[in-house]
């Protein structure tokens, strides 16, 4: 049977309030937010730091939940179940001017999208962009369970 996968990813909204903190591919086929899998013994948070850090040198300050989502699907046979702890984030806007590129992946960058940018490319983790344009002030649970069948 397969386990659930734990991540943890950081809504960072620049400071304008018009754009927010995404990771890509080079060519932006899809949209996530920074963050990634949490290891024994640290909770999201700090997972989230430690991301932020290893992948693009960036500090940040880690602030309260925002979202629990878990993504239960099932493609080409395969089960996979996602949860996703997410965290509203901050950081200094001026670290990012344009672009920054994953330290270990070269075809990963991070960047700031709009959010009718978001709105014209998957965004994962999948139903968090309803979350983000409602402004949802308290913390929500969002359960999605697709079947992708061919």
């Amino acid at each position: 049977m397969n386990r659930p996968i734990l991540r943890a990813e950081a809504i960072v909204i620049r400071k304008d309030g018009l754009a927010v903190l995404v990771q890509c591919d080079k060519q932006e086929s899809f949209y996530r937010f920074p963050g990634g899998d949490v290891e024994f013994g640290e909770t999201a948070a700090e997972a989230i730091k430690r991301e932020l850090i290893e992948e693009f040198d960036l500090q940040s300050d880690i602030g309260s939940l925002a979202c629990l989502n878990e993504s239960i699907v099932e493609y080409d046979g395969k089960k996979r179940h996602d949860c996703t702890i997410l965290h509203w984030g901050s950081i200094n806007d001026a670290q990012i001017h344009e672009n920054l590129n994953h330290n270990e992946r070269e075809e990963i960058k991070l960047t700031w999208r709009t959010f009718e940018q978001l709105k014209q490319k998957p965004l994962y983790p999948e139903g968090i962009l309803d979350f983000l344009l409602d402004r949802v002030v308290t913390v929500s649970h969002l359960v999605i369970r697709k079947s992708y069948d061919e």
